[in-house]
């Protein structure tokens, strides 16, 4: 939904209704603004979760429910008005004192501050503890049969893709005589530095000026080279990578490896990142779908909410969904 479009709704909202937008890639209905607030006091009586905090974008307050909870409020409350699913305005006959909105409004923008401005909520904060250790939610077993497959499917695909290998890694040099394969290295399982390869995308002097995020992620970076832009936009730049998941630095799914220099930035905001160096990072990842490129520091720390989920949930189930959704996205042609 436009942010002008969710202004305009709450500046004239006489308390009495609550407009829920329902986000369909996260699968969660929204609420800013009194409606959140009237939102929270509905959720409470009903005794189920929610996810609150407060939106810089829109200076506004904000709570998330989940789809479920959604069709529940609406099932039981009256609606006035549906545009396409994705605009609810809901009746509630709910009183509250302004003054008690105010505090609560004051107590997020507090909780915001302490996190000096990033507002790292996503709808899955309150499944990921931040005041006890998160374990691997893999048994040993699980996580033994994980590392032979990856390293057998590697080998497999590796052999399947050498032909798109080696055309790659022709026209990567042909289009300014540098190397085609780019190393770096990046933070692995027990925080051990370990390099990652990938196809170059990006000028020689990339870097020049130190250590840089992607420039608005993908094929929007402006070092970005001609061949480069179409091996982003395909994902072909990752396939080196399959090596890096043969010889056990990586796992096809995981979380996505970072280099120290931001490590230690996201160390001063979270000291949670630790908890996964208990895995391998992945060629994929959970977080993948729902953050895209990292391209600041809020959605790093965003990123590492969807990394801790998936470290305390993930299974073999878990992770073939992750591979089937990643397959598609990237045949289909999907942004991610």
């Amino acid at each position: 939904m436009d942010n002008e479009f969710i202004k305009r709704n709450e500046a004239g909202n006489n308390r009495s209704t609550i407009h829920v937008y329902f986000n369909e890639e996260m699968q969660v209905g929204i609420s800013y603004g009194y409606s959140a607030y009237s939102l929270r006091l509905v959720i409470k009586s009903m005794n189920v979760d929610s996810v609150r905090g407060f939106s810089t974008a829109l200076e506004l307050p904000y709570v998330f429910v989940s789809e479920n909870v959604l069709k529940y409020i609406i099932g039981i409350h009256a609606v006035e008005k549906s545009v396409n699913k994705e605009h609810y305005i809901v009746s509630v006959d709910l009183e509250f004192d302004i003054n008690d909105y105010t505090r609560w409004v004051n107590k997020l923008k507090e909780e915001l501050d302490a996190t000096n401005g990033f507002d790292t909520q996503t709808h899955i904060s309150y499944l990921v503890p931040k005041d006890k250790f998160i374990e691997d939610g893999m048994s040993v077993f699980a996580r033994n049969t994980k590392r032979l497959f990856d390293m057998i499917s590697s080998f497999i695909v590796m052999i399947i893709f050498s032909p798109i290998f080696l055309i790659c890694a022709i026209l990567v040099r042909k289009e300014d005589g540098g190397p085609a394969l780019y190393k770096q290295e990046r933070i692995g399982r027990f925080g051990r530095p370990f390099y990652i390869y990938k196809f170059r995308t990006m000028r020689l002097d990339a870097e020049a000026m130190g250590p840089q995020l992607s420039h608005g992620g993908g094929v929007n970076d402006p070092r970005l080279t001609k061949i480069g832009k179409i091996l982003r936009a395909h994902h072909l730049d990752e396939l080196p990578q399959l090596w890096n998941v043969f010889i056990g630095d990586m796992a096809f799914v995981g979380h996505r490896p970072e280099r120290k220099f931001y490590i230690d930035q996201i160390l001063e905001y979270d000291k949670r990142y630790e908890y996964l160096y208990q895995i391998r990072p992945g060629v994929t990842s959970y977080a993948t779908f729902y953050n895209g490129y990292t391209d600041t520091m809020e959605k790093m720390l965003r990123r590492l909410e969807y990394d801790l989920y998936y470290l305390g949930h993930r299974s073999w189930i878990f992770d073939i969904k992750i591979l089937l959704k990643t397959f598609f996205s990237i045949i289909l042609g999907r942004k991610f």
